[in-house]
């Protein structure tokens, strides 16, 4: 029965290290499709939708300790058609350099992640767009897509037609990353988007790379001493705050109903406790007339229960870590057709000491019961 007991709460153990650690590579899987469009930390003013660049300048921003890269980028929705397919998508102006920093080249699945060539400006969609307006990359140097944004100071409902800034460009490339970028983003040359807002030195965010190693908190806290109350500095996290809580809620909720499970399973301690006092009640009534105080013998029995549930959770420990290493190394689960090959897994520390004490805390839940109530039977029997 105490074997039994030990390789439960073994079991459960593995469970929870090799879940809340699939929940980890969710999230730092999220981070990072997140980074090829969202930089470390993005700069955008609180009351304006744009701001000049004359009142914010980006290069003395970069000489700030721990920023590598700093780059100006327009964000704004337009209308974008396609022979008869028509649709609202999120036109992003990007510098030359936002290809290489961002790591784009790698997403692209059709085409190539180019914004110009010859010096003309051309596009780089989400494959989402494609679908949607029935896109076909071999037709693009006699049918572009075309794109169209409000004029600055004109109202659509008087004349849709004087109202609307249109613009021809052609598609390099498709790319994908996840469903909210997939579905909705065109990226082009920032003076291509300029000029289809109409924008005159006007930009919407200074997007700020961080050094790799650097605590992105005090570049944060520097950058935001120098930009004044008029801005707010983001970071990612922020920017994309919903989908990152969320993924928290479920791993917590899910670590939560794990730890019911646990609890459950410790009832195999009091069983296997319950059973061994019950046959060493002889051994009880001995020791008791040799002079043995009652709290000594339920210190002996205290102990076995412990025992049983730190074995347990020692092998389960280890079971788990092991299958997540060999996940991380050889990709034990694959998804196919997925993002990624093989499912992402990621163990944190803190996760490893909040298993572990929830192991410890049910383990001497269930041994105080049954050592207190049978023992003194057996010791005053």
């Amino acid at each position: 029965m105490s074997m039994i007991s030990m390789f439960v709460v073994a079991a459960v153990t593995m469970a929870m290290v090799v879940i809340l650690s699939a929940f980890n590579g969710i999230e730092a899987l999220i981070d990072s499709r997140y980074q090829y469009f969202d930089s470390d930390l993005a700069i955008i003013p609180l009351t304006n939708k744009v701001f000049s660049s004359d009142s914010l300048d980006c290069l003395a921003l970069q000489e700030v300790d721990g920023v590598a890269n700093c780059a100006l980028s327009i964000e704004e929705r337009v209308f974008a058609q396609y022979d008869e397919n028509q649709r609202i998508v999120i036109l992003k102006g990007v510098e030359d350099s936002f290809v290489q920093e961002s790591g784009l080249d790698s997403m692209i699945i059709d085409g190539e992640a180019r914004l110009y060539l010859d010096d003309f400006p051309q596009a780089v969609i989400g494959i989402g767009v494609k679908y949607d307006l029935d896109l076909r990359l071999f037709q693009q140097q006699f049918n572009p897509l075309r794109l169209s944004a409000v004029l600055r100071g004109k109202k659509l409902r008087r004349n849709m037609t004087e109202a609307l800034n249109r613009k021809n460009i052609p598609v390099a490339g498709v790319f994908t990353i996840n469903i909210d970028f997939d579905s909705d983003y065109v990226i082009v040359p920032i003076d291509f988007a300029s000029k289809i807002l109409q924008y005159d030195n006007e930009y919407s965010t200074i997007d700020i790379r961080v050094e790799e190693g650097v605590d992105i908190g005090k570049v944060k806290a520097d950058l935001k001493e120098i930009v004044g109350e008029d801005y707010k500095v983001r970071s990612r996290l922020e920017k994309n705050e919903i989908v990152f809580k969320s993924n928290k809620t479920e791993k917590w909720a899910t670590f939560l109903i794990l730890a019911f499970i646990m609890l459950i399973a410790t009832f195999n301690i009091i069983a296997a406790l319950t059973l061994l006092i019950n046959e060493k009640r002889n051994d009880i009534a001995v020791l008791t007339g040799m002079g043995a105080t009652l709290k000594s013998i339920r210190r002996i029995f205290f102990f076995e229960g412990a025992l049983i549930n730190a074995i347990g959770a020692l092998l389960g420990m280890i079971l788990g870590l092991a299958f997540v290493f060999l996940q991380q190394k050889f990709g034990l689960i694959r998804l196919d057709g997925g993002l990624v090959d093989y499912y992402p897994v990621e163990m944190e520390f803190g996760d490893f000491f909040a298993i572990f004490g929830l192991v410890v805390f049910c383990g001497i839940l269930s041994s105080i019961a049954p050592v207190r109530i049978f023992t003194r039977k057996y010791a005053n029997g």
